[in-house]
């Protein structure tokens, strides 16, 4: 088990997680460039690595944002799955 947070992710799947960041802040602000240049970075990393760098980042969202919340991250989570599903079940 990882003993710190700096041990949470390898040098790729932080990259992944630095490049998911930037591409979610950039796409919320409206600010579209080079932001093909960035997913073609994105999926030049392996599947996996991406995969890791996800859930990573889910997860200290889901912790991040609890305390403001007033929520459990497992409440958190749980709300994404929620809307996921409405999503999925919108578009099928």
């Amino acid at each position: 088990m990882p003993t710190s947070q700096d041990d949470l992710l390898t040098p790729t799947e932080h990259e992944a997680a630095e490049l998911l960041v930037t591409l979610a802040w950039r796409l919320d602000g409206g600010q579209l460039v080079s932001a093909d240049q960035m997913l073609a970075r994105l999926f030049a990393i392996a599947t996996n690595d991406v995969a890791m760098a996800s859930i990573v980042l889910l997860r200290e969202v889901a912790h991040s944002v609890a305390p403001m919340l007033q929520r459990p991250p497992v409440e958190i989570l749980d709300h994404l799955r929620a809307w996921l599903a409405g999503i999925g079940g919108a578009s099928g």
